[in-house]
Protein backbone atom coordinates (compact mmCIF):
# COMPACT_ATOMS: atom_id res chain seq x y z
CA UNK A 1 0.00 0.00 0.00
CA UNK A 2 1.15 3.60 -0.87
CA UNK A 3 0.81 5.97 1.69
CA UNK A 4 0.00 9.68 0.74
CA UNK A 5 0.16 12.91 2.29
CA UNK A 6 -1.96 13.69 4.64
CA UNK A 7 -2.88 17.79 4.74
CA UNK A 8 -6.84 17.75 5.16
CA UNK A 9 -8.26 20.85 6.55
CA UNK A 10 -7.77 18.92 10.18
CA UNK A 11 -4.06 19.48 9.72
CA UNK A 12 -4.28 23.03 8.40
CA UNK A 13 -3.56 25.54 11.12
CA UNK A 14 -5.22 28.17 12.36
CA UNK A 15 -5.17 31.93 12.58
CA UNK A 16 -5.36 33.84 15.49
CA UNK A 17 -5.27 37.83 15.57
CA UNK A 18 -5.94 40.14 12.56
CA UNK A 19 -2.86 41.42 10.57
CA UNK A 20 0.21 42.83 11.91
CA UNK A 21 -0.50 44.56 15.26
CA UNK A 22 0.43 48.55 14.69
CA UNK A 23 3.35 50.09 16.44
CA UNK A 24 5.65 46.85 16.08
CA UNK A 25 8.03 47.35 13.17
CA UNK A 26 10.13 45.49 14.96
CA UNK A 27 8.57 42.03 13.64
CA UNK A 28 9.67 42.90 10.14
CA UNK A 29 12.92 42.47 10.38
CA UNK A 30 15.87 45.07 10.62
CA UNK A 31 16.77 46.96 7.41
CA UNK A 32 20.42 45.12 6.36
CA UNK A 33 23.49 46.94 4.67
CA UNK A 34 22.99 44.33 2.26
CA UNK A 35 19.43 45.84 1.49
CA UNK A 36 20.75 49.33 1.22
CA UNK A 37 23.97 48.35 -1.31
CA UNK A 38 20.92 47.04 -3.05
CA UNK A 39 18.87 49.59 -3.63
CA UNK A 40 22.16 51.96 -4.65
CA UNK A 41 23.04 49.89 -7.22
CA UNK A 42 19.58 49.19 -8.91
CA UNK A 43 19.38 52.54 -9.18
CA UNK A 44 22.73 52.85 -10.41
CA UNK A 45 21.77 50.20 -13.16
CA UNK A 46 18.52 51.64 -13.77
CA UNK A 47 19.80 53.77 -17.12
CA UNK A 48 21.50 49.98 -18.29
CA UNK A 49 18.27 48.27 -17.94
CA UNK A 50 17.10 48.66 -21.58
CA UNK A 51 20.26 46.96 -23.26
CA UNK A 52 19.53 44.06 -20.66
CA UNK A 53 16.09 43.57 -22.40
CA UNK A 54 17.79 43.66 -25.86
CA UNK A 55 18.32 39.66 -24.66
CA UNK A 56 14.70 38.27 -25.82
CA UNK A 57 11.45 39.87 -26.21
CA UNK A 58 10.13 38.53 -22.75
CA UNK A 59 13.22 40.01 -21.36
CA UNK A 60 12.29 43.65 -22.70
CA UNK A 61 8.38 43.08 -21.93
CA UNK A 62 9.62 42.60 -18.38
CA UNK A 63 12.39 45.14 -17.82
CA UNK A 64 10.30 48.18 -19.73
CA UNK A 65 6.60 46.84 -17.32
CA UNK A 66 8.88 47.40 -13.84
CA UNK A 67 10.43 50.72 -15.51
CA UNK A 68 6.53 51.98 -16.00
CA UNK A 69 4.93 49.83 -13.19
CA UNK A 70 5.00 52.58 -10.74
CA UNK A 71 3.44 55.47 -12.80
CA UNK A 72 0.94 52.84 -14.08
CA UNK A 73 -0.03 52.03 -10.83
CA UNK A 74 -0.34 55.41 -9.49
CA UNK A 75 -2.32 56.41 -12.89
CA UNK A 76 -5.12 53.40 -11.75
CA UNK A 77 -5.48 54.41 -8.45
CA UNK A 78 -5.85 57.53 -9.28
CA UNK A 79 -9.06 56.87 -11.59
CA UNK A 80 -10.45 53.64 -10.28
CA UNK A 81 -8.92 52.65 -6.74
CA UNK A 82 -12.29 53.15 -4.56
CA UNK A 83 -10.85 53.98 -0.97
CA UNK A 84 -14.24 52.88 0.66
CA UNK A 85 -13.08 49.40 -0.30
CA UNK A 86 -10.55 47.22 0.75
CA UNK A 87 -7.84 46.30 -1.66
CA UNK A 88 -5.52 43.17 -1.96
CA UNK A 89 -1.96 43.27 -4.48
CA UNK A 90 -1.36 39.46 -4.87
CA UNK A 91 2.34 39.12 -6.30
CA UNK A 92 3.30 35.92 -8.45
CA UNK A 93 7.01 35.72 -10.28
CA UNK A 94 4.91 33.50 -13.20
CA UNK A 95 1.80 31.64 -14.62
CA UNK A 96 2.18 28.88 -12.16
CA UNK A 97 2.31 30.72 -8.78
CA UNK A 98 -0.42 32.54 -9.57
CA UNK A 99 -2.73 29.76 -10.93
CA UNK A 100 -2.01 27.95 -7.51
CA UNK A 101 -3.64 31.48 -5.95
CA UNK A 102 -6.82 31.66 -8.30
CA UNK A 103 -9.28 29.46 -6.11
CA UNK A 104 -8.45 31.38 -2.77
CA UNK A 105 -8.76 34.47 -4.49
CA UNK A 106 -12.58 33.42 -5.51
CA UNK A 107 -12.87 32.17 -1.78
CA UNK A 108 -12.17 35.83 -0.49
CA UNK A 109 -14.09 37.18 -2.88
CA UNK A 110 -16.68 35.15 -1.82
CA UNK A 111 -16.29 36.26 1.48
CA UNK A 112 -15.32 40.09 0.75
CA UNK A 113 -17.50 40.82 -2.19
CA UNK A 114 -16.11 44.28 -2.32
CA UNK A 115 -12.58 43.72 -2.35
CA UNK A 116 -10.52 45.27 -4.81
CA UNK A 117 -7.79 43.28 -6.54
CA UNK A 118 -4.34 44.58 -8.05
CA UNK A 119 -1.89 41.76 -9.46
CA UNK A 120 1.55 42.11 -10.26
CA UNK A 121 3.62 39.15 -11.93
CA UNK A 122 7.51 39.05 -12.79
CA UNK A 123 7.46 37.25 -16.04
CA UNK A 124 4.79 37.90 -19.29
CA UNK A 125 3.79 34.19 -18.60
CA UNK A 126 1.76 35.23 -15.96
CA UNK A 127 -0.98 36.59 -18.33
CA UNK A 128 -2.02 33.36 -19.49
CA UNK A 129 -4.18 33.21 -16.08
CA UNK A 130 -5.09 36.87 -15.56
CA UNK A 131 -8.60 36.42 -17.10
CA UNK A 132 -9.40 33.68 -14.29
CA UNK A 133 -8.09 36.22 -11.39
CA UNK A 134 -10.49 38.86 -13.00
CA UNK A 135 -8.22 42.00 -11.28
CA UNK A 136 -8.94 45.34 -11.35
CA UNK A 137 -5.26 46.14 -11.93
CA UNK A 138 -2.89 43.64 -13.63
CA UNK A 139 1.40 44.29 -14.31
CA UNK A 140 4.79 44.08 -13.49
CA UNK A 141 5.30 45.26 -9.73
CA UNK A 142 7.67 48.78 -9.72
CA UNK A 143 11.21 48.52 -10.12
CA UNK A 144 13.00 47.52 -7.10
CA UNK A 145 14.11 50.65 -5.89
CA UNK A 146 12.78 51.84 -2.62
CA UNK A 147 11.23 55.53 -4.34
CA UNK A 148 9.44 53.13 -6.64
CA UNK A 149 8.06 50.95 -4.64
CA UNK A 150 7.06 53.15 -1.95
CA UNK A 151 5.39 55.29 -4.96
CA UNK A 152 3.14 52.94 -5.95
CA UNK A 153 2.32 51.31 -2.18
CA UNK A 154 1.43 55.14 -1.39
CA UNK A 155 -1.04 55.48 -4.16
CA UNK A 156 -2.45 52.40 -4.48
CA UNK A 157 -3.07 51.93 -0.61
CA UNK A 158 -3.41 47.82 -0.09
CA UNK A 159 -4.96 47.10 2.60
CA UNK A 160 -2.31 43.67 2.56
CA UNK A 161 -0.17 41.85 0.27
CA UNK A 162 0.66 38.38 -0.50
CA UNK A 163 3.08 36.55 -2.75
CA UNK A 164 2.16 33.51 -4.26
CA UNK A 165 4.90 30.77 -2.86
CA UNK A 166 7.86 32.77 -3.23
CA UNK A 167 9.34 35.79 -5.14
CA UNK A 168 9.20 38.48 -1.88
CA UNK A 169 11.10 41.23 -3.44
CA UNK A 170 13.35 43.41 -0.71
CA UNK A 171 12.55 46.91 -2.12
CA UNK A 172 8.70 45.87 -2.47
CA UNK A 173 8.55 44.31 1.09
CA UNK A 174 10.81 47.09 3.01
CA UNK A 175 8.70 50.03 1.69
CA UNK A 176 5.13 48.06 2.53
CA UNK A 177 6.58 47.45 6.54
CA UNK A 178 7.72 50.98 6.48
CA UNK A 179 4.01 52.23 5.65
CA UNK A 180 2.23 49.74 8.11
CA UNK A 181 0.87 47.23 4.81
CA UNK A 182 -0.18 43.54 6.41
CA UNK A 183 2.51 40.97 4.58
CA UNK A 184 1.91 37.44 3.80
CA UNK A 185 2.54 34.61 1.60
CA UNK A 186 0.32 31.44 0.20
CA UNK A 187 1.47 28.19 -0.81
CA UNK A 188 5.03 28.86 0.38
CA UNK A 189 8.08 26.56 -0.59
CA UNK A 190 11.58 26.94 -0.84
CA UNK A 191 13.05 24.27 -2.69
CA UNK A 192 16.38 22.68 -1.47
CA UNK A 193 18.65 23.68 -3.92
CA UNK A 194 17.17 27.00 -4.58
CA UNK A 195 20.14 29.87 -4.56
CA UNK A 196 17.60 31.94 -2.00
CA UNK A 197 19.13 29.85 0.51
CA UNK A 198 22.88 30.22 0.21
CA UNK A 199 25.63 33.11 0.30
CA UNK A 200 24.28 36.75 -0.52
CA UNK A 201 20.83 35.60 -1.93
CA UNK A 202 20.22 34.36 1.16
CA UNK A 203 21.47 37.22 3.52
CA UNK A 204 19.34 39.80 1.02
CA UNK A 205 16.21 37.96 1.43
CA UNK A 206 15.78 37.39 5.42
CA UNK A 207 15.04 40.13 6.34
CA UNK A 208 12.56 40.34 3.36
CA UNK A 209 11.16 36.80 4.70
CA UNK A 210 10.96 38.06 8.46
CA UNK A 211 9.06 41.21 7.56
CA UNK A 212 6.10 38.39 7.08
CA UNK A 213 3.11 38.41 9.30
CA UNK A 214 1.63 35.48 7.89
CA UNK A 215 3.46 32.41 5.97
CA UNK A 216 1.16 29.59 4.62
CA UNK A 217 3.67 26.49 3.54
CA UNK A 218 2.79 24.08 1.50
CA UNK A 219 4.15 21.08 3.96
CA UNK A 220 5.86 20.58 7.08
CA UNK A 221 9.34 20.15 5.51
CA UNK A 222 8.91 23.60 4.10
CA UNK A 223 9.12 24.96 7.24
CA UNK A 224 13.21 24.16 7.79
CA UNK A 225 13.89 26.20 4.70
CA UNK A 226 11.27 29.20 5.34
CA UNK A 227 13.21 29.80 8.85
CA UNK A 228 16.35 29.95 7.36
CA UNK A 229 15.70 32.21 4.74
CA UNK A 230 14.46 34.61 7.93
CA UNK A 231 10.92 34.00 8.77
CA UNK A 232 9.62 33.89 12.15
CA UNK A 233 8.28 30.47 13.37
CA UNK A 234 4.91 31.81 15.05
CA UNK A 235 4.04 33.55 11.31
CA UNK A 236 4.04 29.61 9.55
CA UNK A 237 1.61 27.75 9.78
CA UNK A 238 1.05 24.68 7.31
CA UNK A 239 -1.63 25.16 5.09
CA UNK A 240 -1.00 23.29 1.91
CA UNK A 241 -1.14 23.94 -1.93
CA UNK A 242 -4.13 25.20 -3.17
CA UNK A 243 -2.93 24.23 -6.85
CA UNK A 244 -4.41 20.95 -5.59
CA UNK A 245 -7.36 21.43 -5.72
CA UNK A 246 -7.17 23.76 -8.60
CA UNK A 247 -6.00 20.83 -10.37
CA UNK A 248 -9.11 18.51 -9.14
CA UNK A 249 -11.54 21.47 -10.28
CA UNK A 250 -9.87 21.59 -13.89
CA UNK A 251 -9.60 17.79 -14.38
CA UNK A 252 -13.50 17.39 -12.97
CA UNK A 253 -14.15 20.04 -15.36
CA UNK A 254 -12.77 18.70 -18.16
CA UNK A 255 -14.32 15.31 -17.69
CA UNK A 256 -17.82 16.85 -17.49
CA UNK A 257 -17.29 19.06 -20.79
CA UNK A 258 -15.82 15.53 -22.48
CA UNK A 259 -19.28 13.96 -21.41
CA UNK A 260 -21.08 16.64 -22.86
CA UNK A 261 -18.90 17.37 -26.10
CA UNK A 262 -17.21 14.51 -27.02
CA UNK A 263 -13.53 13.29 -27.07
CA UNK A 264 -10.75 15.44 -28.15
CA UNK A 265 -8.58 12.85 -29.97
CA UNK A 266 -9.60 9.90 -32.53
CA UNK A 267 -11.19 7.28 -30.87
CA UNK A 268 -8.60 4.77 -29.43
CA UNK A 269 -8.58 0.98 -30.45
CA UNK A 270 -8.21 -1.93 -28.21
CA UNK A 271 -4.17 -2.72 -27.09
CA UNK A 272 -3.19 1.48 -27.53
CA UNK A 273 -1.56 2.93 -25.11
CA UNK A 274 -1.10 6.47 -24.88
CA UNK A 275 0.99 8.46 -23.37
CA UNK A 276 0.57 12.30 -23.24
CA UNK A 277 3.35 14.68 -22.93
CA UNK A 278 2.53 17.80 -21.65
CA UNK A 279 4.58 21.28 -21.36
CA UNK A 280 7.54 19.68 -23.59
CA UNK A 281 10.92 21.03 -23.97
CA UNK A 282 13.18 20.32 -26.93
CA UNK A 283 15.24 18.37 -24.69
CA UNK A 284 11.94 16.06 -23.43
CA UNK A 285 10.64 15.57 -27.15
CA UNK A 286 14.30 14.32 -28.26
CA UNK A 287 14.38 11.68 -25.43
CA UNK A 288 10.94 10.70 -26.22
CA UNK A 289 10.59 9.73 -29.40
CA UNK A 290 13.93 8.35 -29.66
CA UNK A 291 12.93 6.50 -26.73
CA UNK A 292 9.61 5.61 -29.09
CA UNK A 293 12.63 4.66 -31.83
CA UNK A 294 14.48 2.37 -29.65
CA UNK A 295 11.28 0.20 -28.43
CA UNK A 296 10.44 0.24 -32.32
CA UNK A 297 13.88 -1.15 -33.12
CA UNK A 298 13.92 -3.87 -30.40
CA UNK A 299 10.33 -4.56 -30.10
CA UNK A 300 10.07 -4.40 -26.32
CA UNK A 301 6.21 -3.28 -27.12
CA UNK A 302 4.67 -5.80 -28.93
CA UNK A 303 2.19 -5.88 -31.25
CA UNK A 304 -0.78 -6.09 -28.32
CA UNK A 305 0.55 -2.82 -26.54
CA UNK A 306 0.90 -0.42 -29.47
CA UNK A 307 2.72 2.96 -27.90
CA UNK A 308 0.99 6.25 -29.46
CA UNK A 309 2.98 9.25 -28.35
CA UNK A 310 0.64 12.65 -28.11
CA UNK A 311 3.18 15.85 -27.38
CA UNK A 312 2.17 19.17 -26.52
CA UNK A 313 4.82 21.64 -26.70
CA UNK A 314 5.05 24.17 -23.50
CA UNK A 315 5.06 27.11 -26.52
CA UNK A 316 3.03 24.91 -29.93
CA UNK A 317 3.81 27.31 -32.29
CA UNK A 318 5.17 26.73 -36.03
CA UNK A 319 9.08 26.14 -35.00
CA UNK A 320 8.27 23.53 -32.20
CA UNK A 321 5.79 21.78 -34.77
CA UNK A 322 8.31 21.53 -37.64
CA UNK A 323 11.27 20.67 -34.74
CA UNK A 324 9.27 17.48 -33.73
CA UNK A 325 8.43 16.57 -36.83
CA UNK A 326 12.11 16.97 -38.00
CA UNK A 327 12.76 14.43 -34.76
CA UNK A 328 10.35 11.82 -35.95
CA UNK A 329 11.18 11.54 -39.58
CA UNK A 330 14.84 11.32 -38.69
CA UNK A 331 14.55 8.65 -35.63
CA UNK A 332 11.18 7.15 -36.77
CA UNK A 333 10.96 7.52 -40.49
CA UNK A 334 7.17 8.77 -40.59
CA UNK A 335 5.37 12.06 -40.54
CA UNK A 336 4.27 13.29 -37.71
CA UNK A 337 0.74 13.78 -37.65
CA UNK A 338 -0.68 17.50 -36.41
CA UNK A 339 -3.85 17.99 -33.97
CA UNK A 340 -5.10 20.94 -35.80
CA UNK A 341 -5.39 18.61 -39.06
CA UNK A 342 -6.80 15.81 -38.20
CA UNK A 343 -10.18 15.93 -39.12
CA UNK A 344 -8.25 16.18 -42.89
CA UNK A 345 -6.03 13.27 -42.08
CA UNK A 346 -6.60 8.94 -41.95
CA UNK A 347 -6.34 7.63 -38.29
CA UNK A 348 -3.08 7.63 -37.05
CA UNK A 349 -0.83 5.26 -39.64
CA UNK A 350 1.82 2.51 -38.12
CA UNK A 351 5.20 2.84 -38.74
CA UNK A 352 5.38 -0.81 -39.89
CA UNK A 353 6.72 -2.08 -36.22
CA UNK A 354 3.96 -1.56 -34.05
CA UNK A 355 4.37 2.12 -33.34
CA UNK A 356 1.93 4.89 -34.75
CA UNK A 357 3.04 8.10 -36.09
CA UNK A 358 3.47 10.82 -32.79
CA UNK A 359 0.86 13.42 -32.89
CA UNK A 360 1.73 17.33 -31.98
CA UNK A 361 -0.85 19.39 -30.98
CA UNK A 362 0.13 22.65 -31.68
CA UNK A 363 -3.05 24.23 -29.43
CA UNK A 364 -3.36 25.32 -25.99
CA UNK A 365 -6.00 25.51 -23.14
CA UNK A 366 -7.11 21.70 -23.11
CA UNK A 367 -4.16 19.67 -21.53
CA UNK A 368 -6.16 18.25 -18.91
CA UNK A 369 -8.65 17.04 -21.18
CA UNK A 370 -6.13 15.16 -22.97
CA UNK A 371 -5.14 13.45 -20.01
CA UNK A 372 -7.99 11.90 -19.54
CA UNK A 373 -7.73 10.65 -23.00
CA UNK A 374 -4.28 9.01 -22.14
CA UNK A 375 -2.65 5.84 -20.10
CA UNK A 376 0.49 7.65 -19.15
CA UNK A 377 1.79 11.13 -18.75
CA UNK A 378 5.05 12.63 -19.04
CA UNK A 379 5.58 16.41 -17.63
CA UNK A 380 8.23 18.24 -19.33
CA UNK A 381 10.86 20.63 -18.35
CA UNK A 382 12.94 17.77 -16.11
CA UNK A 383 15.61 17.55 -18.71
CA UNK A 384 16.06 20.71 -20.12
CA UNK A 385 14.03 23.87 -20.29
CA UNK A 386 13.16 26.42 -17.78
CA UNK A 387 11.67 23.80 -14.53
CA UNK A 388 9.27 20.92 -14.18
CA UNK A 389 6.08 21.82 -14.98
CA UNK A 390 2.95 20.55 -13.24
CA UNK A 391 2.94 17.36 -12.09
CA UNK A 392 -0.81 17.78 -10.04
CA UNK A 393 -2.81 17.46 -12.81
CA UNK A 394 -2.00 14.68 -14.52
CA UNK A 395 -2.09 13.16 -10.80
CA UNK A 396 -5.25 14.37 -10.73
CA UNK A 397 -6.50 12.72 -14.04
CA UNK A 398 -5.48 9.62 -12.28
CA UNK A 399 -2.21 9.03 -14.69
CA UNK A 400 1.11 7.40 -13.66
CA UNK A 401 3.39 10.53 -14.32
CA UNK A 402 6.91 10.39 -15.53
CA UNK A 403 9.15 13.42 -15.91
CA UNK A 404 13.15 13.55 -16.16
CA UNK A 405 16.21 13.95 -13.25
CA UNK A 406 16.49 17.30 -13.09
CA UNK A 407 13.50 18.80 -10.92
CA UNK A 408 13.03 20.11 -7.12
CA UNK A 409 9.30 20.30 -6.68
CA UNK A 410 8.32 19.55 -3.50
CA UNK A 411 5.58 17.59 -4.52
CA UNK A 412 7.30 15.90 -7.27
CA UNK A 413 9.71 14.51 -4.73
CA UNK A 414 6.34 13.27 -2.58
CA UNK A 415 5.09 12.02 -5.78
CA UNK A 416 8.50 9.97 -6.31
CA UNK A 417 9.11 8.65 -2.66
CA UNK A 418 5.41 7.12 -2.81
CA UNK A 419 5.71 5.58 -5.98
CA UNK A 420 2.88 7.09 -8.10
CA UNK A 421 5.51 8.85 -10.38
CA UNK A 422 8.74 7.87 -11.82
CA UNK A 423 12.08 9.91 -12.02
CA UNK A 424 13.21 8.84 -15.28
CA UNK A 425 16.73 9.30 -16.71
CA UNK A 426 17.25 9.92 -20.63
CA UNK A 427 18.64 6.29 -21.39
CA UNK A 428 16.32 4.16 -18.70
CA UNK A 429 13.01 5.90 -20.22
CA UNK A 430 12.17 3.43 -22.83
CA UNK A 431 12.81 0.53 -20.27
CA UNK A 432 10.47 2.40 -17.82
CA UNK A 433 8.02 3.28 -20.89
CA UNK A 434 7.64 -0.41 -22.26
CA UNK A 435 7.28 -1.52 -18.14
CA UNK A 436 4.31 0.40 -18.00
CA UNK A 437 2.86 0.19 -21.61
CA UNK A 438 2.76 -3.42 -21.02
CA UNK A 439 1.06 -3.43 -17.15
CA UNK A 440 -2.22 -2.23 -17.32
CA UNK A 441 -2.84 -3.43 -13.40
CA UNK A 442 0.05 -1.25 -12.31
CA UNK A 443 -1.22 1.50 -14.27
CA UNK A 444 -4.13 1.60 -12.64
CA UNK A 445 -2.70 1.06 -9.45
CA UNK A 446 -0.35 4.15 -9.72
CA UNK A 447 -3.06 6.39 -11.39
CA UNK A 448 -5.55 5.72 -8.81
CA UNK A 449 -2.88 6.46 -5.95
CA UNK A 450 -2.08 9.59 -8.10
CA UNK A 451 -5.73 11.05 -7.71
CA UNK A 452 -6.22 9.94 -3.79
CA UNK A 453 -2.79 11.95 -3.74
CA UNK A 454 -4.16 14.80 -5.24
CA UNK A 455 -7.63 14.67 -3.16
CA UNK A 456 -5.37 15.04 0.09
CA UNK A 457 -4.49 18.51 -0.33
CA UNK A 458 -8.06 19.43 -0.09
CA UNK A 459 -8.93 22.60 2.09
CA UNK A 460 -5.71 24.28 1.65
CA UNK A 461 -8.03 26.81 -0.50
CA UNK A 462 -9.96 27.49 2.35
CA UNK A 463 -7.01 27.42 4.92
CA UNK A 464 -5.28 30.20 2.61
CA UNK A 465 -8.56 32.75 2.12
CA UNK A 466 -8.69 32.55 6.34
CA UNK A 467 -4.84 33.43 5.98
CA UNK A 468 -5.82 36.96 3.72
CA UNK A 469 -9.14 37.29 5.11
CA UNK A 470 -6.82 37.64 8.69
CA UNK A 471 -4.45 39.93 6.91
CA UNK A 472 -6.97 41.78 5.29
CA UNK A 473 -8.80 42.50 9.08
CA UNK A 474 -11.87 40.34 8.03
CA UNK A 475 -13.19 37.11 10.24
CA UNK A 476 -10.81 33.61 9.54
CA UNK A 477 -14.11 31.59 10.11
CA UNK A 478 -16.00 33.65 7.41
Amino acid sequence: MISTWTAGPANFGEWTGAGRPAGQPDRRGPVSLLENLYNVAVNALRPLLPAFGAASPKVSAAVEGRRAAASEIARWAEHERDPFRPLLWLHGSSAGELAGAIPVVDRVRSARPELQLLVSYSSPSAESVLGELAADYAGYPPLETMAACREALEHSRPDAMVFAKLDAWPALTRAAAELEIPLGMINATVRPSSSRLRGLGRQLLVPSYGRLDRVGAVSEEEIERLEMLGTRKEAIKVTGDASFERALGRVDRARHAASASGQRLPEKTVGRVRLCAGSTWPEDERVLVEAVAALTASRRVGSDDILELILVPHEPDASAVKRIRDLCMEHLGVEARIWSALPDMAPGASAGSGILSPLIVDAVGFLAELYLECDLAWVGGGIGGEGLHSVVEPAAAGLPVLFGPVYDRWEARQMVERGIAVEAEPDLVPSILSALAGDPSRRADMGAEARRYVESGKGATEASARLILDLLGGDPAA
